[in-house]
Parts: C-alpha cells; sequence; structure tokens
C-alpha cells in the first residue's frame, strides 16, 4: 500500500483512499466541504511527487504549474507527500469593511481588498474561499459586482457548529484581516448572443446571495427576457431583502419576484412549479441555490418539465467543519 507524508507524519493509505479521506481518518483535519472536487476548499501542494491529472482537471493552469491538485480527488498509487497551501502563495489579503445584521441569523458582510491590483476577475454568483486570521477557511458567493462596487458583498447565516460563522458573529470586528481566494464555480450570468432567454432564479435562506449578484447582473446588462426569482424561508423575517426586491420588481418590467412562505403561498417548489412556462421551458437558464436537498430535488423537477440540463446551474450550500490552513502569514 502506498504512503502518505503530511506535516512530518506518514499514513498508510487503504486501497482506491483519497488523500483527503486517508488525512480525515488519521485525525489530521484540514480545510474540506464537498468531496467532490467542485468547492476546491481542500486544496493541497504535491510535494517532491507529481498528483495525478484527475485530480488536477478542476482547478486553474496556474495552479497547476505550482504543484498543487485537490486532496478529494487524489488517489496515489506511490508514496507521496502533502502540504497544505500557505496564505502568500495564490491569495489575496482583504479587510472587514462592515458587518450589518440582514435578519437574526444572516450578516451582510461587506469586505474590501487591501491591493485593488491584486484583484481577480470573477462573475456575481460564482463564489470565493475566506480564510480568517485563525486560518479557518470557508466558501461563499459573492452577491455584488466587484468592478462596480469596488468591494465584496457576501450574505452569511450562522450555524451551530460553524467554526468561521462563529468567529464571524462572536468575534469579528471590522478592520480584521483575511484572505481570499478564487473564484469557483459556474452559477453566473452569461449571454454572449445577447438572447432574450427567460431566466428562473429559485434559493431558499443565503442561497440568495448568488441569486441577488446574478440577477443584477442580468439586469445590469440589459437581459431583455423575464426573470422570476423565488426566495423561500420559514417566516417573512427570513425573506431579507425583500423591500429591495420588491422595489427592482416595480422598477424593471420584465423581472418577477416571488416571495415563498409555505403557510401561506407555498414552497419555492410548489410556486415554481405552479408559474413555469412550459412552452419556454426549453430555452430558460434555471440557477438553483441553497441547501442540497432544496437544489437536487427541484433541479429534478425541472428537468422532468422539460428544461435543458444544459441551462441548469445549481449551487448547492454544504456545511462542513474545517481547520486551518497551512503557512505562518496569519494576521
Amino acid at each position: 500500500m502506498p504512503n502518505l507524508t503530511f506535516k512530518g507524519s506518514t499514513f498508510t493509505l487503504d486501497p482506491y483512499e483519497s488523500v483527503l479521506e486517508c488525512l480525515l481518518r488519521n485525525q489530521q483535519f484540514i480545510p474540506f466541504a464537498c468531496k467532490a472536487g467542485t468547492c476546491q476548499a481542500c486544496l493541497v501542494k504535491a510535494v517532491d511527487c507529481e498528483a495525478t491529472p484527475e485530480s488536477q482537471k478542476w482547478i486553474k493552469q496556474s495552479l497547476r504549474d505550482q504543484g498543487y491538485t485537490l486532496a478529494c480527488q487524489w488517489v496515489p498509487s506511490a508514496d507521496v507527500e502533502a502540504a497544505l497551501p500557505t496564505l502568500t502563495e495564490f491569495s489575496i489579503p482583504t479587510v472587514l469593511h462592515s458587518l450589518e445584521p440582514l435578519n437574526d441569523d444572516t450578516m451582510k458582510v461587506v469586505v474590501d481588498v487591501t491591493d485593488k491590483a491584486a484583484m481577480f476577475h470573477y462573475f456575481p454568483g460564482q463564489y470565493v474561499t475566506l480564510i480568517n486570521p485563525q486560518g479557518i477557511a470557508r466558501s461563499y458567493s459573492v452577491a455584488n459586482n466587484y468592478e462596480q462596487d469596488q468591494y465584496l458583498e457576501f450574505h452569511i447565516s450562522t450555524t451551530s457548529h460553524g467554526i468561521f460563522t462563529h468567529w464571524l458573529f462572536e468575534e469579528a470586528a471590522v478592520g480584521d484581516t483575511m484572505h481570499m481566494r478564487g473564484p469557483y464555480g459556474d452559477c453566473y450570468y452569461s449571454n454572449s448572443s445577447a438572447e432574450d432567454f427567460p431566466i428562473i432564479l429559485a434559493g431558499v435562506g443565503t442561497g440568495l446571495a448568488p441569486l441577488y449578484g446574478i440577477l443584477n447582473d442580468a439586469l445590469s446588462r440589459g437581459h431583455k427576457g423575464d426573470i422570476h426569482l423565488f426566495h423561500g424561508g420559514r417566516s417573512a423575517e427570513k425573506l431579507y431583502l425583500a423591500r429591495e426586491l420588491g422595489a427592482i420588481d416595480a422598477e424593471h418590467k420584465n423581472f418577477y419576484y416571488h416571495p415563498c412562505l409555505k403557510e401561506q403561498n407555498g414552497s419555492v417548489e410548489d410556486v415554481v412549479d405552479q408559474t413555469l412556462d412550459l412552452g419556454s421551458l426549453k430555452r430558460t437558464r434555471v440557477y438553483l441555490c441553497g441547501a442540497p436537498d432544496f437544489v437536487h430535488g427541484l433541479r429534478k423537477l425541472i428537468f422532468l418539465k422539460g428544461a435543458s440540463s444544459g441551462n441548469i446551474f445549481c449551487d448547492p450550500f454544504l456545511e462542513r467543519s474545517v481547520a486551518p490552513t497551512g503557512g505562518t502569514n496569519h494576521n
């Protein structure tokens, strides 16, 4: 069996076991989330060895050239050594600009980029990884356009076991330094041919964050097709930004806001199902964000109704425990 060396310790890999699985099995916790190669939270560096092409195909060429790979996708067939990345190698420093409650468990987090020349391009709706001063990493979708606003906006809800969110809600202060890397994901607006296809945006909770970014991006680019946004919550108080979305609805004739409260007008799934235009569904672009069960269930419903699988973009949110990233450059 091949061996894995990590932080000076050596572990034996089980047959067909990934680097991430081996490290977790041996209580060597590293940042991770989806375990599917999507979130890229489990990025590691192959030290004096070659990672498998399969484990590198999801990351940018510039990171491959530096020896980086995804621990969740790396299944070695020979002895290897892995190391956590250092912050200065490919992340950029940011500063907490403001922390504003949106409701009792959701925060609007605004972040400034310290060196604007170092800021990477992204599309509103994509997600980035934030790393706090203790080195705890967590991925969040961006709710706005940095190129227009010169800051990044996130909508973050607290969780009972979230290490990052505990720090954010209980300890973080304006002026704190975080590092950021990315972008990731394909949940964003694109329309190079200036088509007028319909758009469906559907989410629950802070799944609204990427949808809000996509909506404003599409409208700012003059999208002509109808746009329907469905946002669900357990109570009216959970439907944050309802006033702002209502104002956008009143201003744009092709935008329709659908707040969804299960006990009043039905769940998001019910309201979407009742609103679908089957005649145009084949050319409709669909964006789904929120808890995995919600995303996968609604994706299946819309696909079976006639939507093209290539036009459905999903961003399921996952909650995982994380541990500090490597390196000694924490601020």
